[in-house]
């Protein structure tokens, strides 16, 4: 529904996400963070948000919490690292 069509978070378009979610200052900044320090890539850092979102919806907030950011790179992180550790 906030979309405005048949949209989950995985598939919207990101434009459209842009303009339906919003993040604060703060927490922009601490995903950028985290991304930089663990070499994740402009497609990785996207997923989190996704996925931020998604946590929020599942947990009925509004707006992405700053929980709900930190339970992302919590994942995002987790699984990146047991990739890296497969592939060697």
């Amino acid at each position: 529904m906030r979309y405005g069509a048949n949209y989950t978070n995985a598939i919207v378009p990101i434009k459209l996400f842009e303009d339906k979610t919003a993040f604060t200052p703060a927490q922009l900044a601490r995903i950028e963070r985290v991304s930089f320090q663990e070499k994740l890539s402009s497609r990785a850092t996207m997923k989190i948000l996704r996925l931020a979102r998604t946590i929020a919806d599942i947990v009925d907030e509004d707006h992405v919490t700053d929980a709900a950011i930190e339970e992302a790179l919590d994942w995002k992180i987790s699984a990146s690292r047991t990739h890296s550790s497969l592939m060697r």
